[in-house]
């Protein structure tokens, strides 16, 4: 059906609220059998192996590890019975017992990647949990396509992840099922099994919401997503993409190419109005064409203001001030002897220029010459 399963979901949230009610044997102690078998000190029941016989020698066992269904219990226990009677239910003391044991835990680990292994998956960092596919992935994904009851056993793998301390395994085995499902769609008999189950066993609430809403993104079609309400998925999603907005906004504050580029930014403002404020004496000074510096510090905030680019952009940012000042002092002046000067060594270089090219044609021409030269940068 295209309903959700709320069996499935009371039984998960039954789970991550740490079984309320359920009491314990009064015989705790004593009764340690998953630790011990961890411990190699007993064979599963029945008709069992040590637990270092096993991860030996069913490495590559995949037949076994399929028709075997004893097994599975006694690697991953639960607070809860399964279907082999003779598996012990894991016990609160049990689960302090194993985490404070290094070897027992290594053991743990080798017996994730067994059977991650038997999935064709191989975990590539255990300080994170994170995945990839094997090398061969493609046949142990058509046996985990055809046989559903490896859905119940990785619904009891993630379970015990969690109470082992592993909820960031946990995150990233459900990630990688919903990414093989729903992405690129080669487990769709895994799909049902992977949105009811693997999805809640994730025990922190804000990866939950966030693989909920990974889910949603790429289910289709999404008007039959039944896993959460839609508005608020909507919603989750506008509030996400605001926090990553904020959060590049923070980062371009903190950006000291960005503050470079602020201030200066400022500067020319202060420039452009004492510019207005000389009138049309100012007309008569060499002007720096504005865009020419905006991009020349564009250039250097987007490299980092450093190297050439950053000295280029300093220079024509001080010709500027340069510029500002000069205009300062020719308020109510038509042109200062400095001006004159100027104007003088460029047309005497303008002439020797000319001397190369031909000699000039009239004393209009370098009427015209000078004229023009008032009104270029410097």
């Amino acid at each position: 059906s295209g309903g959700r399963n709320w069996n499935a979901a009371k039984d998960l949230q039954r789970y991550r609220h740490g079984y309320p009610g359920l009491i314990e044997s009064e015989r705790e102690e004593e009764e340690m059998w998953n630790l011990s078998f961890y411990k190699n000190e007993i064979c599963f029941l029945p008709r069992g192996l040590h637990i270092e016989t096993l991860l030996e020698s069913w490495w590559d066992n995949y037949e076994v590890l399929e028709e075997n269904h004893s097994y599975i219990q006694w690697l991953f226990p639960l607070r809860e019975h399964g279907m082999n009677w003779r598996a012990k239910p894991l016990t609160c003391q049990e689960i302090q017992a194993f985490k404070k044991s290094k070897e027992v835990m290594q053991r743990f680990i080798r017996a994730y990647q067994l059977m991650l292994r038997f999935y064709g998956i191989v975990l590539i960092n255990e300080e994170t949990g994170e995945l990839k596919r094997a090398e061969n992935w493609a046949e142990r994904f058509k046996n985990l396509n055809w046989f559903s009851h490896n859905n119940l056993r990785i619904t009891r793998i993630l379970k015990c992840l969690g109470e082992m301390g592993y909820e960031h395994y946990q995150v990233h085995l459900v990630k990688f099922f919903l990414t093989e499902t729903l992405v690129k769609e080669t487990l769709p008999n895994v799909k049902r099994s992977a949105l009811d189950y693997f999805l809640f066993t994730v025990r922190s609430k804000r990866k939950r919401r966030e693989l909920v809403h990974y889910a949603w993104q790429h289910f289709r079609p999404r008007g039959s997503f039944v896993w959460g309400p839609h508005e608020k998925l909507l919603m989750y999603g506008v509030r996400s993409a605001k926090s990553q907005q904020h959060q590049k906004a923070e980062e371009k504050q903190e950006d000291p190419g960005t503050k470079c580029d602020d201030s200066v930014e400022k500067d020319q403002n202060r420039s452009l109005e004492e510019e207005q404020k000389a009138g049309d004496a100012a007309d008569l000074q060499p002007k720096v064409n504005d865009g020419d510096v905006k991009e020349k510090l564009s250039e250097c905030v987007l490299k980092g203001g450093d190297g050439e680019e950053e000295k280029e952009a300093s220079s024509t940012q001080r010709e500027e001030k340069d510029l500002n000042s000069e205009t300062d002092e020719v308020q109510g002046t038509a042109e200062n002897d400095c001006t004159k000067e100027s104007k003088k060594r460029k047309l005497d270089a303008n002439m020797a220029d000319t001397k190369k090219s031909g000699p000039l044609k009239s004393p209009a021409d370098i009427e015209n010459i000078s004229r023009n030269l008032g009104e270029c940068a410097i």
